[in-house]
């Protein structure tokens, strides 16, 4: 692997890492959540143990990542909701779209 194909990969990770976490931080805020973004698992399931999301605090993520990333979810997208790692995953697969 070039040196060059190494940084683009190293960047990407980067980026993905700081969108995890500004994702983090704006959940915690907007739910006014007790708890550092750092602590919180990419993995960590949004509801049930994890941060024990309802469906108040969904709706309250659709309406800030439609603000934050003018990104949709519908009713059908529950499986944005598995994690903080699916909710980017979903984000950026809406993002890339023409």
């Amino acid at each position: 692997m070039s040196v060059a194909a190494f940084e683009q990969i190293r960047a990407r990770a980067q980026t993905r890492l700081e969108k995890n976490m500004h994702v983090k931080s704006m959940i915690i805020d907007r739910l006014g959540l007790d708890v550092e973004p750092a602590v919180v698992s990419d993995n960590q399931p949004l509801f049930g143990r994890g941060l024990e999301m309802d469906s108040l605090d969904t709706l309250e993520i659709v309406v800030m990542i439609n603000s934050e990333y003018a990104v949709l979810i519908s009713d059908d997208d529950f499986e944005a909701f598995g994690s903080v790692n699916a909710l980017v995953d979903f984000v950026a697969a809406r993002e890339a779209r023409p």
